[in-house]
């Protein structure tokens, strides 16, 4: 049981603050490289490109916990209450996720594709999930010339 205790993590400090910054020799060798930066200018106009879908497509998330998504975003790294009750909550939660998996694959089947954005949208009970059903815009079908003019 004690195997693992080195591996555990202390929520009361942040073990990354003050810490100097991790680096390798081949880094520090092209930082120190003395060079001299050439401007290069295209000959055409940038061009803009923005994804139309920032989704990401998945399985159900049937085990999906709202408190990852959401969490307390308050900017502090700091344990809160919240905090305290998550330790208890997953576990009841899991449980009963566990016990009602039939009905959850029944309401979601497992072939079903979902999508996860990064917005949060609130669900049944008032619970705020990031994930939800993929609608699939209607596919315009190509028009035959020939057999409409015959």
């Amino acid at each position: 049981m004690l195997s693992g205790c080195q591996l555990m993590v202390n929520p009361f400090r942040d073990e990354l603050a003050g810490r100097q910054e991790m680096t390798t020799a081949s880094v520090e060798g092209a930082r120190a490289a003395k060079t001299t930066p050439t401007v290069r200018q295209r000959d055409y106009a940038p061009f803009e490109l923005h994804a139309e879908n920032m989704g990401v497509t998945h399985g159900p998330l049937y085990f999906e916990d709202s408190s990852e998504d959401k969490g307390s975003e308050d900017g502090r790294f700091a344990w809160t209450g919240e905090d305290y009750l998550q330790l208890f909550y997953w576990r009841g939660r899991f449980l009963l996720n566990t016990l009602f998996f039939p009905v959850s694959a029944v309401v979601t089947p497992p072939w079903t594709v979902m999508e996860s954005d990064g917005r949060i949208s609130r669900h049944a009970l008032g619970f705020d999930y990031d994930a939800k059903r993929l609608v699939e815009p209607p596919v315009d079908e190509p028009t035959d010339a020939v057999s409409a003019g015959g």
